[in-house]
Formats: C-alpha cells, structure tokens, sequence
C-alpha cells in the first residue's frame, strides 16, 4: 500500500494518526506499506508496486492555507503536477486501487477526471458536532462490521453534488438527527465506492481528525476499504449506482388491469387480473396463456373487486395448489360485497375450476366513490405454512376492530391438505371467544392494500396512508391491534410493533399517493442465477408508489442499541432505520404489484395507465401498457435486450405483420443474433432483426424473438398476435382530457366505440364498458341515440381527497364479444383529469437557470408543504392542462422574500403568455412575513391539451437575495369547471 499525505487537508497530529493506523492494520493483516507526501512518487514505474493507494485527507490541487488550516494548524501541499496526473490516471486505468480518506474529497475544483474518481466535492463543513451514520450495506468488507446506527463525532461535510446514483453508498448521515450546518435532503452518502475507469475507488468521510484513527470501528471499516480497493477481498459496488438493474419486458401484451404476481419454482410466472382472469407467463417461450377465466360479466370489475389476490402454496413444487382471493360472482340470494378465498391446482398452463376448494367467505363493506380506501385484499404465507389474508381497508374509522369484522383485519390460517383450514396459536381472539373471528390476527388497518411476510423473521409488513393522511409504514411482530385509535406514532397501545412513521423521507420529488407494501428479499448465496439480487437487500423491504411510480427500499434496524448523545433516544430492534429510492432510472406507468422469484429476480407487474391494458387509444406520450417485467441485477455490465414491436397485433386474416426487433442487443458495435418464431411451433422462421409474416388461419399465436449476444448470453421476448378479431377503438368525447373538476360534482362522460367485427351502426352494449378512476365512481351508462357509443357521469369524490393526490387518470375499457377460436379483445384509452384546487408542489417537472424550485415542509401550508427556493426564472409544470372555459387563476402565496411576478405559459418556460400576477415582498406585505396573500390572474383560454408552465420572475434579484416568495396552492376557476352529467 502507498499511503499519500501530500496537500493533506486536516492537521499534522491528524495525518500522522492516519499513516501509523494503516501502518498497524498492514502489520495485522499481512500488507507492506509505504508512506510519503512526495508529490514524485506518482510516476508509472514507481506506481506500479502498489495493490492500492490511500490519500490520507491529500489534495491533488496546489493548496495555500485556508482558513480551516489555520485554525487547525494544517499545511501546505504542493499537489500533483500534470506528470503526476497522468501517472495517477493510468494507474487507475491499468486496474489500481485508490481510498480517500475526509479531505481528499476536497481541492478538486481544477480536475474533473479526479472529481469523478472521489465521487464527490466538498461544498462547505459544519462545525464539529456529534450525529449519526446509517449503514446501509452490511454485505460490503468495509461496513460488514459496522452497527446499523454509527455515533461519530467528526466535522460533517455538505457536496456540492450528492453523489447517490452515481456511486455505490456504503453510509449516509441521519439528516434528521439535526446536524447543525447540514444541507437538508433525503440522502446524503458518508462513505461509498464504486469502479471507476478500469480500476477501483472507495471512500470515507472519516478520518478528518486523530481520534479517528484510534476508534476500532473506523480502523475495521478503513481496512475493508483497503483490502476491497486492492481486490484482496470482494464487494459489489454498483448495487446503488443508477443503471446497475435491468428491467426485461417478459410479457407486454395479453394482459388487462394485472393486480398481483406469484412466480413457481420453475419460473413460471402467475398474474392474476382483476377482470377474473389468471395468466400464466412461460419464459422459455414467452407464451402467455390464460390459465383460468372466473368468467365475471362485463364492467363487474369495474363496480366490484374481481381477482384482487393471489399467492403460491410453500410446497407447490409438488401439490401445485395456488390460491385466490376474489369478489363474489353477483347471484340470486348474494347480498352485500363477499370475498372468496379458494385453493386451485395447477396443470401446466391450465387450472381446473373444478379443483376449487373454498375455504372462506368474507363480508365486506365497499365504500361510495370518495368515501373511503379503494377496494383490496392481499394473501402470502409465512414458512411456517400459515396463511395471511387481507380483506382491504375500512371505511369508517369507529368500526376499525371490531372483534367480528374482517373488514381492515388480517387474518390468519393454516390451510389443510383437505382444501378446510386451521386456525394457529396465537392468534388476537382465541377460540370460542363470543363475537369474535378466532381467524383475525391484527386489526386496525385503514387500507392494506398490499402486505408482505418477512420471510425471515415472520414479521407483517404493511404500508400505506392512515387515518391523519401520513404515510405509515407498519410491522406486526405478534397478534394485535393497530392504527389508530389502538397505535399512533411509535406508541403503541395494543399487542403490535409499529414502526416510526415516515412522511416520504428518502424520495425525490413529490410524493403523489401512498405507498404499497412489496416483498422482503430473502437473500440465497447458494443460488446461481447469475443476475441474482446481491446480498445487499437481504432483509430490506422494497415498497412502490404506484401514482408517483417509484420504489423505495426500507432497512430495519437488526439490533437494540443506545448513544452516548442525550439527543438521541435508543433504538429497538425492529425499528425503521433508512428509506432511500431503488430503480430511479426506470419508468412505470402503474406498478400493482411485485415478488420476487426463485432465482432471485424481481417481478413486477404494471397495471398501465390507471389500469387496464393501455394499449390503443393511450394517451400521447404512454409507451407501453399494462406488462409484466423482471428485473436483474447486471452491475458493469448488461444483457442483451429482447424488444419486439409489431406494426399491429390484431386484425381478420390473412393478416400480414411487419416485426422489428428494435431496442433489442447490446451497445452499438456489440453483434448480436436474431431468431424468431412466429408461429409458436418451436422452429426459427427468421434471422432478420425486421422481418414480417402473413398469418392465415384464425387464433392467438406468440411471436417470439430470441437475441443471442457474443458470450452466449440470451434474453426473449414475445408478442401477442390475435388473428380473426379487431381490437375495438375507445373515444372519450366528455369530459376533455386535461380538465378540471371540483370535488362531489359530476361531470359528463360520452364515450364512442368502434368494432369492426360487432358493426361500426350496432348499438353498444353499455354494460360491456369499465370505467375507473380514483378520484371518482361511474354509474350505469346509457346508449347514444343514433351514435355507437354510451353516455352517463363520473361523480368526481368528496371532500379534499381529489385534490391532494393531484391530477387523475380516468381508464375506459370496452371489451368485444370475440369469435370462435378466437380470444375477446379490449380496447381502452385514457385522459387526465386535474382538480381545480391544485397542490403546488404536485407539479410534474421544475427547472430553470438556478435548478427549480424546492419542495419543504411547511406545518401551516395547505397539504404541510409548498414550494420554496423560488429564484427568478424558476418554473414549474402540469403536464395534460386543457384551459377550455377556464377564466382565471387564484395563487396561495407567502411573501417572505423579494417578491416577483407568476407567470403562466402555454407548451414552455417561454410560450405564449396567458397570464400573470405579482406577489409582493416582504417588505411591501401589509400585514408581515408570514401572512399569505392570494392575488388572481386572469387567463387566456386554450383548448386541447398542452402543458402549462408556471414561471416566477424578478428583474430585480439577486443571488445576494432572499428567495422570491413560497407558493402553496392554485385554484382554477371558470364555467370549465363540474359540469352536470349529460341527460
């Protein structure tokens, strides 16, 4: 090891600490070591003795005395010359080792290729004070060792670029902790690495003082970094690094409104649809078969639950039973919504429905549009054989634990071979208890629309919104109440574990809707799946957002521990320890659900656009629909991509195709080999990345394209072709795409269909048509005189409800009668819907010469946030905004700053103005600081749709000012606004 200390950015005391403490850990560990602050060892022969060097706090910049030198009695270095530069270069580029110690993350304004082998650049450093750090990689050689919640006392550095995404974060600092002088933000990364340039880099902000090097934490997680930056130990450094997973389309047609996943010891892949239907995905031919069709009339799934849960038996490798949770088919003597749960058996691509073995029924009660959670239900099993069974949310918070109601409970069984059931030990109401389920295990919940068993501890995991509107994030370790009024907070008041409430810490952006529950990774090192999740998400919780289509993962902490800090209260085993996002860099339209699979893969099924297939008639700028998708983990690498795109995928034949196998391969100059079977029966009919192919007969066939790259390595993907049948064409005439509503009112919904097999003149089958949005319930639809199409009204939910989740995606689906042999098809399209009292931040982008606008909590805002940091030329944007008969616009604004003008413009930051307002400064309010002001704009009208940017202005700031103002919220208003339902 050469260990450098030349320009070093920390006191003599401090860099003699540094050099005896490697000088120790080679002696213990079996490592030569070198040490120098000559700038002249940097030299090409001279380097290439060493496995790895250490900049012990050394800058490779020339550096006169700062002011944090002086004061700690530092000194100069005469940094690293151009020879020195390219020596250290090369080094890397030939495989070397660098770990850099606290200061040298500094002085690298002059030397962007060092910058990026740091990772970061010191923007500015708080006093010395005590906090925490967050071990977030317990898999890593430099941290393995390292408790959950690290107590340092250290000078806290702030970048001037966070480098998450960009690098592999081994630690970040506990913001909340209040660090004095710390940049507020959702990640902010202490240590990390990452492989950079051909060679290896690893980093710690530690070391900046003596005592450092005498703490024997740090010494074991400075040698991890060593023995890893000189490859004597192995460690994945690109787990967190964005473009390190891959998302692989396993199946993107053949699927409508997909709501849960299971995948079978032999990678078969099960979805079950809320329309009834149970596919399953077979990925060595990429075929997608329906399996099992419950067979609900049309609309039921649209105005009832439908198939709303699935999970596999532990020990389908054998017995292939799955079970179901659905609604109640609608019969003569049903009353009231019912869930069934129900065992199936398995036959290849087949179920049997005369295999059903019911083993409960549910009464439950459906809310109103607007009254309460959506419609759910969840199932997953523990490894101990026991069933867990969600019955979705509750309306009506004083009915939450009764001890008869399913309804918000989880309840628990043991299946028995026979298709009856059990009821475990343990239980909240034992047996016999009057008035009382035995089968409930926790109580309380407002809306599990997803839960997830950790399979290692058995602990329930469930998240969501509770009763105040805070994102929650709940574990259930033992039978219990909880949710309030039973556990609010941290506190507890029945037989249940709940974990901190988080409020969107660790997302960027944002945070649109609640978050949903996903799996916990159960992590196999004996597995050899090859793009296998790394050991790094062993235990963590992986939760989604499906409106802000994001994931998270949540880390736990794996034991009790106390601080030294009074500031800092001890922490249980158990209790929420990190959030931080995952797969920043893929898109999502909706993801509904997610599992993960026997190789140690990810699964997720999309829903699409606000459900349904969103395949014709999607809005413009939606690429993909409703699919299933896996993802791998692929580090420095990446395998070739399958990526089949057919000019159409349905129509009477003869029907001739044109294929292209676009996106598919690697990098440009990667070759890559093309085979496609178009047909289904096993034989390659095509080696051309674009051919085409003439259908004949009538049916469903899977095109499948396999794209082989140069180490051997495949990837598949099909498509669906139904020929014989048009997919039917959906128009939404009313309301306009991009409008507003007002909550309780109702709105006008014409909606034309086209099938050219039923007849372009035969009247509609209203009921065939599902209407879905969150934010508001259709009734029955009636036909147009003289029109094949359907009128009736959305009525848009009550109270604020609407409004706080932003703009709403209203799906219409119309599905056809099919023909023999040939498979129905459904149709749909989409269109936005905005309220008129518009949460400002829930903006869809932000940008502007100073970077945008930023989200902050603020107690008294409408929604306890606003925009701040609001600098002239910032904007904001609402994408899909249609102005049609609206007149003016209403601003909530605090002006705390310098004050400017709101500028409103159509399709840029500079389109056409269609209006504006000012907001005073500070010192121009009349009644101070701190009190709001709501000035109005008038508004040109536009129709179609567009999106509006709202810019801030003011010729008069500066950077030496304050901010111009924070906004709250904006209210649309205008005859455009809740109109009646057509008669």
């Amino acid at each position: 090891m050469l260990v450098y200390s030349g320009g070093a950015h920390a006191s003599p005391d401090t860099v003699r600490a540094g050099v005896d403490a490697v000088r120790r850990l080679g002696a213990l560990n079996g490592f030569g070591v070198e040490a120098t602050d000559d700038p002249d060892v940097f030299d090409d022969d001279r380097l290439t003795r060493f496995h790895a060097i250490v900049f012990n706090g050394a800058s490779p910049s020339p550096q006169g005395r700062n002011q944090d030198q002086e004061r700690e009695g530092g000194r100069e270095g005469a940094g690293l010359d151009a020879h020195a530069r390219a020596a250290l270069r090369t080094y890397i580029r030939a495989g070397g080792g660098w770990v850099g110690l606290h200061g040298a993350a500094a002085g690298t304004h002059d030397w962007d290729w060092y910058e990026g082998l740091v990772g970061a650049t010191v923007d500015r450093a708080t006093p010395v004070q005590t906090g925490r750090v967050e071990v977030l990689d317990h898999a890593h050689p430099s941290t393995v060792a390292l408790p959950d919640l690290w107590e340092r006392t250290e000078q806290w550095y702030n970048w001037r670029t966070d480098p998450a995404g960009t690098v592999h974060t081994l630690a970040g600092i506990r913001v909340r902790d209040g660090i004095a002088g710390l940049d507020e933000g959702a990640e902010h990364s202490w240590s990390w690495c990452r492989n950079y340039d051909g060679g290896r880099s690893w980093f710690t902000s530690g070391g900046g003082a003596a005592q450092d090097f005498r703490d024997r934490a740090f010494l074991s997680h400075l040698l991890g970094g060593i023995e890893w930056a000189a490859g004597a130990k192995p460690g994945d450094c690109t787990v967190t690094r964005t473009g390190s997973f891959q998302r692989i389309p396993v199946a993107t047609s053949g699927l409508t409104d997909p709501v849960d996943v299971a995948v079978a010891p032999d990678r078969r892949v099960f979805v079950a649809q809320r329309t009834g239907e149970l596919k399953v995905v077979d990925q060595r031919t990429m075929k997608v078969s329906t399996a099992l069709d419950l067979a609900y009339p049309p609309g039921t799934a649209g105005r009832a639950d439908g198939l709303i849960g699935l999970t596999l038996d532990p020990g389908f490798a054998e017995n292939n039973w799955l079970y179901l949770l659905r609604s109640e088919t609608p019969r003569p003597g049903i009353t009231g919504h019912r869930l069934a749960l129900s065992r199936f058996t398995a036959d290849g691509d087949t179920v049997d429905p005369a295999s059903e073995k019911r083993l409960l029924t549910l009464p439950v009660r459906r809310p109103t549009a607007g009254s309460g959670p959506p419609p759910s239900g969840s199932l997953a099993f523990d490894r101990a054989g026991r069933l867990y069974v969600g019955a979705g949310g509750i309306g009506v918070l004083s009915a939450s634990g009764a001890p008869d109601d399913p309804q918000g409970s989880v309840l628990r069984i043991t299946p028995q071979d026979d298709g009856t059931y059990t009821v475990p030990e343990g239980n909240l109401f034992e047996a016999g208890t009057p008035g009382a389920r035995p089968e409930i295990y926790a109580t309380g919940l407002r809306a599990p629309y997803r839960f997830t068993v950790d399979p290692g501890s058995g602990t329930l995991l469930a998240a969501g919104t509770g009763a105040d509107g805070a994102v929650e994030y709940v574990r259930i370790t033992e039978a219990g109440r909880v949710g309030r009024p039973y556990c609010s907070g941290s506190a507890s008041r029945g037989a249940a574990d709940c974990a901190p409430r988080g409020n969107g810490a660790g997302l960027t952006g944002p945070t649109t809707g609640p978050p949903v529950s996903g799996p916990v990774y159960d992590y196999d090192p004996a597995n050899l799946y090859r793009t296998k999740f790394p050991e790094y998400f062993a235990g963590k919780w992986l939760t989604y957002d499906p409106a802000g289509r994001r994931f998270t993962v949540l880390s736990f902490q794996r034991a009790d521990q106390s601080f030294s800090d009074p500031r800092f209260a001890p922490v249980r085993t158990g209790e929420l320890q990190s959030l931080n996002g995952v797969f920043e860099d893929m898109k999502w339209q909706r993801p509904a659900a997610a599992a993960f699979g026997p190789d140690g893969a990810l699964y997720v099924v999309d829903s699409g656009p606000g459900g349904g297939p969103g395949l014709d008639g999607a809005t413009e700028g939606v690429t993909e629909g409703a699919g299933l998708f896996r993802i791998d983990q692929v580090g420095d690498g990446r395998l070739p991509g399958a990526a089949v795109t057919a000019d159409r995928d349905n129509g009477p034949a003869p029907l001739t195709v044109s294929f292209t196998g676009a996106g598919s391969g690697l990098p440009p100059g990667v070759p890559v080999t093309y085979a496609w079977d178009f047909d289904g029966d096993g034989a390659t009919d095509s080696t051309e990345a674009n051919p085409s192919y003439t259908y004949r007969t009538a049916g469903r066939f899977t095109a499948r394209l396999t794209v082989t790259g140069p180490e051997g390595t495949t990837a598949v993907a099909g498509q669906e072709i139904t020929v014989g049948n048009t997919r039917p064409r959906i128009t939404v005439r009313r309301p306009q795409d991009g409008g507003f509503f007002r909550p309780g009112e109702a709105l006008a919904l014409t909606v034309d269909v086209a099938d050219t097999e039923d007849g372009r003149d035969t009247p509609v089958d209203c009921s065939r048509i599902v209407v879905r949005s969150q934010a508001g319930g259709s009734g029955a639809l009636r036909p147009l005189t003289g029109s094949p199409g359907c009128r009736g009204s959305i009525v848009m939910a009550a109270g604020d409800e609407a409004s706080r989740y932003g703009s709403q995606r209203v799906t219409v689906q119309y599905t056809d009668k099919g023909a023999p042999g040939v498979p129905k098809l459904t149709g749909s399209t989409s269109l936005i819907l905005r309220p008129a009292f518009q949460e400002a931040e829930l903006f869809t982008s932000t940008g502007g010469a100073h970077g945008g606008v930023v989200t902050g909590s603020r107690p008294a805002a409408s929604g306890g946030r606003a925009l701040t940091e609001i600098e002239d030329g910032d904007w904001i944007a609402f994408d899909a905004v249609n102005l049609r008969d609206i007149r003016s616009v209403t601003v909530g604004a605090t002006p705390c700053g310098t004050g400017g003008t709101v500028e409103f413009r159509a399709g840029s930051p500079g389109g056409r103005l269609l209006g504006s307002l000012a907001v005073p400064g500070a010192e121009d309010a009349a009644a101070g600081r701190t009190t709001a002001v709501s000035p109005t704009a008038a508004l040109k009208s536009r129709t179609g749709g567009m999106a509006l940017y709202v810019v801030f202005t003011s010729p008069a700031w500066s950077s030496e000012k304050p901010d111009l103002f924070t906004v709250d919220w904006l209210r649309f208003d205008g005859p455009g606004i809740g109109r009646a339902a057509a008669r």
